[in-house]
């Protein structure tokens, strides 16, 4: 990659980094192209080379969010670890997400613009859609060594994700993160769970 293509890509992150600082001090509707070249110490010209309007730096965000939390969860299959701690890995990608403050007010702020914007929101969804799942390769791994009986894995990673954003994701957007010992207890019970329905016991 050239300087100047990697001095670019600097420059689009620094705006977009500048973006979700702006959009969590003053909100999605209150946040200007100028709040953003200003906490980016850009020009608003240079801002504008990059994004096109703030509705496209909150859906890059997002984007960019939803890009990392796919990326952590490309967990390799070990045959040699157990089940649970493999599990648990995965679930705590998910409980990671609302432990940052900074990633929680990105959430928060991204869901108040999907309301006013709900274009916004088809097209994140779709990008979510795009993206792999490397739970669903975990569990094929899991199940094609006999250590798991997962007929539907897309079903299966589907479940499993349900039982942590239900408790780890969406309500911690309004109420805050879940505490470490009550998330900790509670990991160790969906997991439980999950393994009651496709596990197969190990010695």
């Amino acid at each position: 990659m050239s300087r100047k293509k990697r001095d670019t890509r600097a420059k689009r992150e620094s705006i977009l980094d500048a973006a979700v600082d702006a959009f969590i001090e003053f909100g999605f509707e209150k946040t200007s192209m100028d709040r953003v070249a200003e906490k980016a110490n850009a020009s608003k010209r240079t801002v504008y080379n990059h994004f096109s309007s703030k509705e496209s730096l909150i859906e890059e965000a997002f984007n960019r969010f939803l890009r990392g939390a796919f990326e952590s969860k490309n967990i390799e299959y070990d045959a040699r670890r157990p089940i649970e701690e493999q599990l648990g890995e995965f679930a705590d990608s998910k409980m990671d997400l609302t432990q940052d403050p900074k990633q929680l007010g990105l959430m928060r702020v991204t869901l108040s613009a999907f309301i006013t914007h709900p274009e916004i929101a088809v097209r994140a969804v779709s990008f979510s859609d795009s993206q792999e799942d490397g739970l669903v390769k975990w569990l094929l791994e899991a199940n094609r060594d006999g250590r798991l009986r997962v007929q539907d894995p897309e079903l299966a990673a589907a479940s499993f994700w349900s039982l942590f954003s239900g408790t780890f994701f969406w309500p911690p957007i309004v109420r805050g993160p879940v505490g470490e010992k009550e998330g900790q207890r509670l990991k160790a019970e969906f997991i439980q769970m999950f393994l009651a329905r496709y596990g197969v016991g190990e010695e």
